[in-house]
């Protein structure tokens, strides 16, 4: 949003508002090239996101193979989808890089802690995830809408945490790293319909509130509404993704494998008894 500084007055930059509320996810992509001008704009986007102390604790694996892209679709919940995308890149998780610079200006050791009167950290923790994981679903994002802006399709890849000690070896991923997000992008097959989204039970005014059951049915009806129209029975959505998704065996291993993320976070390895 431009202002004019001497009226106030604001002009709504419409365009971009216009690609957020048309975007919806591609799972099926035309045979038609990425050009190189599609993929700087996507990654420029990316690079341009908000860093938190401009850190930059995110790393893009930027993905055109096709025998890398086979692997990832069966890895990712066996999603054939993602080995027709001509493109895709992965949002890592990174304070490895931070750490290798800090041990390469000398930060890690004795005599920079004496001298600085701090004590040598070479792992990072969960406060450093919180920071480093928002700096790289803030660059993901960015990217989103940018391939969106350029005549891309893309569609969020979160089973990319699964398969944790596979897609590691792929990736060539070390500790201190975890890949949270993968995107895969290309021009659409055809052009797609915005994805409805609920908004019951999603703003809530200066504090947390938890719904009350007159709030419950409002968000199950919008639910129903949009997503089980012809359904008999009230809250399908909601048994839909009990069954589907929470109970499901790719959630269980979700599960599990982020447990071994945590764990390579702090470099502990990404297996139990490592």
């Amino acid at each position: 949003m431009a202002s004019d500084m001497t009226t106030g007055e604001c002009a709504w930059q419409h365009d971009v508002l216009d690609v957020i509320d048309a975007r919806s996810s591609t799972r099926k992509f035309a045979e038609v090239e990425v050009t190189d001008e599609q993929r700087q704009a996507v990654l420029h986007a990316a690079s341009r996101a908000p860093s938190a102390g401009a850190m930059m604790m995110y790393s893009i694996i930027d993905i055109r193979q096709q025998e890398t892209l086979d692997r990832l679709s069966v890895l990712c919940d066996n999603q054939p989808f993602i080995a027709k995308a001509p493109w895709a890149l992965v949002f890592v998780v990174d304070y490895c890089k931070w750490i290798d610079l800090f041990e390469h200006v000398g930060c890690l050791s004795e005599e920079f802690a004496a001298e600085h009167g701090c004590e040598p950290r070479s792992t990072c923790g969960l406060g450093d995830l919180a920071i480093a994981a928002q700096d790289a679903i803030i660059a993901a994002q960015n990217a989103v809408i940018a391939a969106e802006a350029v005549g891309l399709g893309s569609c969020y890849i979160g089973d990319i945490v699964e398969s944790a000690e596979e897609v590691a070896e792929l990736l060539g991923l070390p500790a201190h790293t975890i890949p949270l997000s993968m995107v895969v992008l290309g021009v659409p097959h055809k052009e797609r319909p915005a994805t409805p989204h609920p908004v019951e039970n999603l703003v809530m005014s200066e504090r947390y509130r938890r719904a009350d059951a007159a709030t419950m049915d409002a968000q199950v009806a919008e639910m129903d509404a949009m997503f089980r129209p012809h359904a008999t029975e009230a809250g399908a959505r909601v048994t839909d993704i009990y069954t589907r998704k929470h109970t499901s065996a790719f959630m269980a291993e979700m599960n599990r494998s982020m447990e071994c993320w945590l764990r390579n976070w702090r470099g502990e390895g990404l297996n139990a008894d490592a």
